[in-house]
């Protein structure tokens, strides 16, 4: 199943996970991914940089301002390093951690951006994960999830914190005992059973 954080443009989806990934760290719950993170220039919106959830940095990512042959969505040019950089955040997942994109947009859901990363790690086992898509494209990221079991959670929704904190915490809690039947059935190297 995937996690999925909903909202408008500007709603507070990222302010929402800036808040979230410390209590996930309380809750001992490891964390992979991005945040994108709105940069101002003379206050205006320059653009977008990637801050590495795993790493603790920040990597210009999107920018209104590049050049000819990068990829674009709207008005902003992904920069290859930032690109880059979120693919690889995307790819260095661990199995046990919970993977975070902020977030899967237009060019995503038409094949290109971060999609080949992300589409290669959502194929895997045990994978907990959150995506955030604007409310616009939800339909859209369903299809290109296909079968893939999705639930939404609204960031504009009084409740959506302990929701998904709640939810966070279950998906751990059926993973650690799937792990725990396999362990189990799973003979011992070295070891007689005796």
């Amino acid at each position: 199943m995937i996690l999925v954080l909903t909202g408008p443009v500007h709603s507070g989806k990222t302010t929402f996970l800036k808040r979230l990934l410390p209590d996930l760290e309380a809750l001992r719950l490891p964390v992979s991914g991005y945040l994108s993170l709105l940069v101002k220039d003379k206050g205006e919106t320059a653009g977008y940089d990637l801050f590495d959830i795993k790493k603790g940095k920040s990597i210009p990512f999107l920018r209104t301002e590049g050049e000819s042959g990068w990829q674009t969505v709207g008005p902003y040019f992904f920069l290859p390093p930032g690109l880059e950089a979120a693919a690889a955040a995307i790819l260095g997942h661990k199995p046990g951690e919970i993977l975070i994109i902020d977030e899967v947009g237009p060019m995503e859901l038409a094949g290109r951006g971060v999609w080949p990363a992300l589409s290669e790690v959502l194929s895997g086992p045990w994978l907990d994960c959150l995506l955030v898509v604007r409310k616009p494209l939800l339909d859209d990221l369903r299809d290109c999830l296909g079968k893939t079991p999705v639930r939404v959670f609204d960031a504009e929704r009084q409740d959506v914190y302990p929701s998904l904190i709640r939810a966070l915490k279950e998906r751990r809690a059926v993973r650690n005992k799937r792990r725990d039947k396999s362990d189990l059935a799973t003979p011992r190297k070295g070891r007689s059973g005796r």
